[in-house]
């Protein structure tokens, strides 16, 4: 075949697709040559030109999901991974490490802070004064020193520890505060008040003490002695004075404080804060320990155990009174050894107290030995 054959063969075969084109797209009826050109042209792009178009927008729709498929598998694997992680973390948490506890171990070591207060005398205030040599102390309060005024009372045991001389100036029974505004032979207790017995050794009058003990005198003997050994000191030679009450005050129910008033007598924080001012006035060169009382409880008149801890009686729990005296000694400069917390506890209370709050000989060697520990350094590397 030749050539032109093939060339006319051509053109029948492009004028057969442009019929089938004209039949699919109508021609205008004005230039009815002109559209089945364009319209043949037009045809054949979208021929051409669709599928590959199409097939790009799918391929890029495949594309687009697979990545998010892809992307939720990343997310659910770092999902996987948390949960896993603290899995083994709640595992490990629950099976915890070995502290070493012992329930079954019996310690007297103390776990909670003792809260003392250790303030050495100002050099500046024994200028002028001579040191005899001899460390005098003088011991105020009440049963702590009274109790026991033997060799294994609590002022002997110092007294050896420390290498001193202690006067045990301790009357039974008596408290801090003062019951009355002013004193009654109804309650002669309050002329052997703390504040009563500074204002005669600082006055050095004990005309209203002699009276006081004349009328208790006679339930124990200690009254007299206390007193007797009180007017005996010569306090230009007294290097220390030792003040230490029981609960009593809190048995009492005696306020803590007055807000009013910081040297109310009838409160345990006033009468301490009036008491501790007066012998700083009078006997500036004499340095000053406070020893807070000891844990305690007692029975009540219906035979009801009481726990100092834990029974409010309206002024606070008996920890509460320590707190306060340990505020009262601090604003007074005056060193504080904490034995509430620091010395004897409720778990030692069987063995180191009797009737739930009186020292018994071992009650006693603790509380001196750290007060020799604490303020004369006794025992200390």
């Amino acid at each position: 075949m030749s050539d032109k054959n093939k060339i006319g063969q051509s053109d029948e075969q492009e004028d057969f697709l442009s019929l089938e084109d004209d039949e699919r797209i109508p021609s205008r009826p004005d230039n009815r040559q002109g559209t089945k050109n364009t319209s043949h042209k037009c045809t054949a792009s979208n021929k051409s030109g669709s599928r590959p178009g199409s097939s790009r927008r799918k391929s890029g729709k495949r594309r687009k999901a697979e990545t998010e498929q892809f992307v939720h598998y990343i997310i659910a694997g770092v999902l996987i991974i948390m949960v896993v992680v603290a899995a083994v973390k709640l595992i490990i948490w629950n099976i915890g490490k070995d502290s070493g506890y012992d329930p079954d171990n019996i310690t007297s070591e103390f776990e909670t802070e003792a809260l003392d207060y250790i303030q050495p005398l100002d050099p500046e205030l024994l200028a002028g004064r001579e040191d005899d040599g001899i460390t005098t102390i003088v011991a105020l309060g009440n049963n702590p020193f009274s109790d026991e005024r033997g060799k294994n009372g609590l002022a002997e045991i110092i007294a050896e520890k420390c290498d001193a001389v202690v006067y045990n100036c301790a009357f039974p029974d008596t408290y801090i505060s003062m019951k009355n505004t002013e004193y009654s032979d109804n309650f002669p207790q309050d002329a052997l008040s703390l504040y009563l017995t500074t204002a005669s050794l600082c006055g050095n009058n004990y005309d209203l003490m002699e009276h006081a003990v004349g009328l208790l005198s006679d339930k124990d003997s200690a009254y007299t002695d206390a007193l007797e050994t009180l007017k005996s000191v010569d306090f230009s030679k007294v290097d220390m004075i030792v003040i230490m009450y029981d609960l009593n005050d809190y048995k009492d129910k005696r306020p803590v404080m007055d807000e009013n008033n910081d040297i109310n007598l009838l409160t345990w924080d006033g009468a301490l804060n009036a008491s501790i001012q007066q012998i700083q006035q009078k006997y500036p060169y004499i340095r000053l320990v406070v020893m807070s009382p000891a844990y305690g409880q007692f029975e009540d008149s219906d035979g009801k155990m009481i726990n100092g801890d834990t029974e409010d009686f309206g002024n606070g729990v008996l920890p509460d009174y320590v707190l306060h005296e340990i505020d009262v000694a601090m604003a007074n400069g005056v060193s504080i050894l904490d034995h509430y917390y620091g010395t004897i506890n409720e778990d030692d209370a069987e063995k180191c107290l009797t009737d739930g709050y009186h020292l018994n000989k071992m009650g006693r060697e603790r509380v001196a030995a750290r007060f020799a520990r604490e303020i004369f350094n006794v025992g200390k590397e």
